[in-house]
């Protein structure tokens, strides 16, 4: 028997979403990325889900772990911002 999913997060997008996801299984933690879509090509939001035995330890490093702005930023293009110009 497979272990029941439980939702830990909503993001804006997949990029968002993808990196906490990334380093949860990165600690062991089987994690599912999935988009609520009400129309065809229109994202409402991208959750992430766990096993629900896991969920707990999931909520706290994802709170724990927050990715700032810059840090999508570089993940997203591999460059840094430079705003010292």
């Amino acid at each position: 028997m497979t272990e029941e999913l439980t939702q830990v997060a909503t993001f804006d997008n997949e990029l968002s979403a993808e990196v906490p996801a990334g380093l949860l299984r990165s600690e062991g933690v089987p994690t599912k990325v999935r988009w609520i879509s009400p129309l065809l090509g229109v994202v409402d939001d991208v959750r992430v889900y766990v096993p629900a035995s896991l969920a707990h330890r999931a909520r706290w490093f994802i709170n724990s772990s927050k990715v700032t702005d810059a840090e999508l930023d570089f993940a997203a293009t591999g460059q840094l911002n430079s705003d010292d110009s």
